[in-house]
């Protein structure tokens, strides 16, 4: 059997042989055991058979043999011969395969290009009753022979226009039309078109508008947008189509349907920006005629934005090549009778059309500095007639809201003062009426009525938009708006809302980006001179003054200014013998903490300055201040200490490494410069004061990198004296809780951070010696003490991790009362965030920490809760009365920190017990059942009520929510436990997300889960609506709407 008959028997079920075999003979064409002229011959009684399928196998064969050659291997005459045998029979199949082949071949010329494609349009103009796929192919090629061959097809002339108008006509299929799109835009744009100008308009215009949709699971994912998109490129592809294709999309806009006229603006807009400026002028009024009605009478704001882009897009055409603003100009006759309108409907501009005036105004003007010069030179005027004849402040409102619409224009064209750029080409047209502006914003600003504010807001916002527009006011102008704003802050007393102090704060901030000098000289003065040398309790006026300083303040310049200012009175408070209350040096430090919050310390040029003023500066005063030496106890208070050791904190994490040794090494002195007399603060005759200065270490200690390690003092060479020292202070009970916190973080940065791998075993050593198996009772600090070791361990998933859990449930478990309670208390702590022990100060917290210990702990706590159920159920000794509580309190301590995803896995396990928290009736469970509620929460509104279904406990949650949302006396239930609960209803009834699990109650798959509950619900919600608590009768109404609107017998389904 030769080759030929082979390929053909196998060609239709198995493509690999078939390939292989066509491989064979091609390499026998290349060794020259066989010609081309022979393969052809064999193919002879295959050819000319009535089987159009036995046809096409038989030319296929020869395409697959073409197709495994090398692409020099044919000679131009054997190409010439193939393409005529090809395009003599280009209806069987494999000829339009076999001449794509040959047309990617260098010898391929443009005359046989010109011999295909007319063989193309004569063999098929009944393309369309053919298959999608032979279709696609017939498109294919006359895409290649487009991208290869465009010179001998442009040549062709009429007869190739014609030809693929002719080939196209009818197509219905998404991919095919993507590609017939394609190929039209080039013949529309490079071909001689003026004869065949409607014919070609009319061919892709009948596809218009397109209303595909893609079927589910489309194999080439092409959207309607993709359509939308090939066909408007066409539409707008050249101008010739403008006498046809505008008058055409405008009457699209009468349509009713609001995706036909979106299409229809999109298409009007790119034609806009694709045609020639004379011919966008030519049809400029006549589009403003019919976009006037989708602006002005704007029944959809996407219309709308639609209209108003293509406006500001003709604005931009007819602007290019202009350099002033003359009134021959088609810009300027395109914008007359539409500043003319604007100017009609702005006589009253309390009406429902002045504010589309106002942004049609702001599109055209945004457009150019020269629409802008032409639009400012048609309406400032009129506008501050009709504003001067104004006969109330609402009115006169509306008009200045205008003119801010015209000066965020006037910053779109003309750029900020911190635009880059060399100097402005076009002048302002705004300054012509400067003068103007600055009377009349200055005076609706500060001579109007107090009471009126938002007009004076209006006022505010416009003269800040001038203000910051580039090259317009002078600085001393500028400055006196400064003065205005000032004055707003230090003066007025808010009555009623502060809107307007507000936006005062906000412009003084936005001005510092830009005049940072004037805040500097003007306002920096007025404020500082407000602050007090000292604060009693009673006067705290420099709360709002600190607060204002700190937001204006986060520029370099400024914060410097900041800096030194409130740097020296802090260190003048700390000189006085009577420095007033504490708070007010605190709110100092807040003030400066804030700031470099919201700046990037590490790359601030002065940050040597700010390390040596507080950190080294300040830790050294606060040792003295611990040791007696200082004038006050200002730096003996643990809050202000705290301050202070967050600025430490920042600054110590942005300084060099050298620097940070330095730290390191004064840890505990705190540069103090007083030799030998330092006690460290955790030191056995260490007094409270100087115990606090571990709040400081504690900071410093987490800002330095790991690498300082070593450096640490009392370190090297065993660590183990430090770590006991330190755990030597933390389980006093009579230490205040500001500095035991000080010390606990500071033995977990010690474990976690600074404790090499090989010297792990020290840790995990000492909490065996205090954890010890014989003993069960221990006081609360010592508790605490211990579950901040665990969290260094567990948080660096030290081997040990799992002992250490497991010791742990062993103390739930404790039939010590005070020490079960303490330890339940204490699971909230070994994943909770904190703020010293951190991945930003570089401590080792593994990702994988999180999912060991819930899959550690959560099992033995849900057997140990099911072990007391038991015994109570069947009459057995139970165990004491805390330990059910207890478990269900570090359950919920554990879950507060666990992502929601992890929970989900132990749902079944874990919905019971949670079920159970809320069972819990006194005092000590409040804060276990507000986790539970929270941790419910965020389960229902990340996976609906479909996750509480498929456990089966819809109706016991529900039962319990209602509960807890119950005002009685004999109940506790806290305002915030009431409302939590209710957001938990409300969650169940917006959340209903469909799943594919069958329902517990046996309902209908369209039927909500929360239907059986429905009655009882709305009812006990009546009851709750008199609850005396505001927040929790809001909560009910939102619950209850919830749960009439969305719990039906057959919700809606998603579109």
């Amino acid at each position: 059997m030769s080759a030929l008959q082979t390929f053909m028997l196998v060609v239709e079920h198995d493509k690999d042989e078939a390939k292989s075999i066509a491989n064979g003979v091609a390499k026998d064409l290349e060794s020259k055991k066989t010609t081309l002229i022979g393969i052809v011959q064999q193919l002879g009684e295959y050819i000319n058979d009535e089987d159009p399928i036995l046809r096409g196998k038989a030319v296929s064969f020869l395409t697959a043999v073409i197709k495994a050659l090398p692409p020099k291997f044919l000679s131009r005459q054997q190409i010439q011969v193939l393409t005529s045998f090809f395009c003599d029979r280009i209806e069987d199949g494999g000829a339009v395969a076999g001449l794509d082949t040959l047309q990617r071949l260098d010898r391929f010329t443009k005359e046989l290009a010109a011999e295909v494609a007319q063989a193309i349009f004569s063999h098929f103009q009944d393309l369309q009753s053919r298959s999608q796929t032979q279709r696609f192919q017939v498109y294919q090629l006359l895409n290649e022979l487009m991208s290869s061959h465009r010179e001998a097809l442009r040549e062709m002339g009429d007869t190739s226009l014609v030809g693929i108008v002719d080939l196209m006509t009818g197509e219905k299929d998404p991919r095919n039309l993507m590609m017939v799109f394609s190929i039209m835009k080039v013949v529309m744009m490079e071909w001689d078109i003026s004869n065949h100008v409607e014919l070609l308009f009319d061919s892709v215009y009948n596809y218009f508008p397109i209303t595909f949709r893609p079927p589910p699971n489309d194999p080439y994912g092409i959207t309607a947008q993709d359509l939308k998109g090939r066909l408007q490129d066409c539409i707008a592809s050249t101008r010739h189509f403008a006498p046809h294709s505008i008058p055409a999309l405008l009457e699209k806009l009468d349509s009713t349907s609001p995706n036909v006229k979106k299409d229809a603006l999109n298409a009007l807009i790119a034609c806009i920006n694709s045609y020639d400026p004379d011919t966008v002028s030519r049809y400029s009024i006549t589009i403003w005629e019919v976009l006037k009605f989708e602006i002005l009478n704007a029944q959809e704001e996407f219309l709308s934005d639609s209209s108003l882009q293509a406006l500001h897009a003709i604005a931009q055409r007819l602007s290019e090549g202009s350099t002033s603003a003359s009134q021959d100009l088609p810009l300027a006759q395109y914008l007359r009778p539409i500043t003319k309108e604007c100017n009609e409907q702005l006589q009253e501009p309390q009406q429902k059309q002045a504010k589309p005036a106002q942004q049609i105004l702001k599109s055209l003007s945004s457009a150019s500095a020269i629409a802008f010069t032409v639009v400012i030179k048609a309406v400032v005027a009129p506008i501050f007639t009709v504003y001067q004849e104004a006969d109330g402040i609402a009115k006169q409102r509306a008009l200045l809201e205008t003119f801010s619409v015209l000066f965020e224009s006037a910053t779109q064209v003309f750029g900020q003062w911190t635009t880059r750029g060399g100097e402005l080409s076009t002048e302002n047209p705004l300054h012509e009426f400067k003068d103007q502006f600055s009377d009349v914003f200055g005076q609706a600003l500060m001579g109007s009525a107090k009471e009126e504010v938002s007009f004076r807001v209006t006022a505010l916002k416009g003269f800040l938009r001038l203000s910051v527009l580039r090259d317009f006011f002078q600085d001393n102008e500028i400055g006196l708006f400064v003065q205005y704003l000032d004055e707003i802050l230090l003066k007025e007393t808010v009555t009623g809302r502060d809107d307007l102090k507000r936006e005062a704060i906000a412009a003084l901030t936005e001005i510092s980006k830009h005049k940072p000098r004037l805040i500097m000289d003007i306002t920096f003065p007025a404020f500082v001179a407000t602050l007090p040398e000292e604060s009693d309790s009673s006067d705290q006026t420099y709360l709002a003054t600190l607060d204002i300083l700190a937001q204006i303040s986060v520029e370099r310049d400024i914060f410097e200014t900041l800096f030194r200012r409130l740097y020296s009175k802090f260190t003048i408070l700390l000189q006085k013998e009577q420095p007033g209350v504490i708070a007010y040096p605190r709110a100092i430090l807040v003030t400066l903490l804030y700031v470099m919050q919201q700046r990037k310390m590490d790359a601030d040029p002065s940050i040597d300055l700010y390390f040596e003023k507080i950190v080294v500066g300040l830790c050294s005063s606060s040792s003295a201040s611990a040791s007696g030496a200082g004038k006050n106890r200002i730096l003996n208070d643990p809050a202000v200490l705290d301050t202070l050791g967050r600025l430490c904190n920042l600054l110590v994490r942005a300084i060099s490494a050298e620097k940070q040794s330095q730290v390191a090494q004064n840890i505990y002195k705190l540069f103090s410069s007083t030799e030998g007399s330092h006690v460290a603060p955790f030191a056995p005759n260490a007094t409270s004061d100087q115990a606090r200065t571990m709040i400081i270490s504690t900071y410093l200690l987490a800002g330095l990198s790991k690498d300082c390690g070593t450096k640490i003092p009392y370190a090297s060479p065993d660590i183990s004296e430090l770590l006991t020292a330190v755990i030597r202070q933390s389980v006093l009970e009579d230490l205040e809780p500001t500095t035991q916190l000080a010390f606990l973080r500071h033995l977990a940065l010690l474990v976690n951070k600074f404790l090499s791998k090989e010297d792990l075993g020290k840790a995990e050593a000492l909490f065996s010696t205090i954890v010890s198996v014989e003993n069960d009772t221990y006081n609360p600090a010592t508790i605490r003490t211990i579950f901040w070791l665990s969290k260094a361990l567990i948080l660096r998933l030290a081997p040990s991790t799992t002992h250490v859990l497991t010791s742990l449930l062993r103390l739930l478990s404790s039939p010590d009362v005070q020490t079960s309670v303490s330890t339940a208390r204490g699971f909230s702590i070994l994943l909770g965030e904190d703020d010293v022990l951190s991945a930003a100060n570089g401590a080792s917290i593994r990702l994988l920490s999180k999912q060991r210990v819930f899959t550690t702990v959560v099992p033995i706590i849900a057997a140990r809760i099911r072990e007391v159920n038991v015994a109570g159920s069947e009459g057995l000794p139970t165990k004491a009365d805390h330990i059910k509580p207890a478990h269900l309190a570090a359950l919920a301590g554990i879950l507060s920190t666990i992502p929601t995803e992890l929970v989900l896995t132990e749902l079944p396990t874990l919905l019971p017990l949670l079920l159970q928290s809320l069972d819990l009736q006194n005092s000590e469970s409040v804060a276990v059942r507000s986790a539970t509620l929270d941790t419910l929460a965020v389960i229902i509104r990340d996976n609906g009520v479909a996750a509480i279904d498929k456990c089966g406990h819809v109706h016991s949650l529900v039962t319990r929510l209602l509960k807890t949302a119950e005002f009685k006396a004999d109940a506790i239930n806290p305002p915030r436990l009431r409302a939590d609960a209710l957001k938990c209803l409300y969650l169940l009834a917006v959340k209903q997300v469909s799943t594919e699990t069958t329902s517990h109650a046996r309902l209908p798959p369209s039927i909500s889960p929360l239907l059986p509950e429905k009655v009882q619900v709305l009812r006990s919600l009546r009851f709750v609506l008199d609850d005396p608590k505001r927040d929790v009768r809001k909560a009910a109404v939102d619950a209850r709407s919830a749960w009439l609107r969305g719990v039906d017998d057959a919700p809606e389904e998603d579109d």
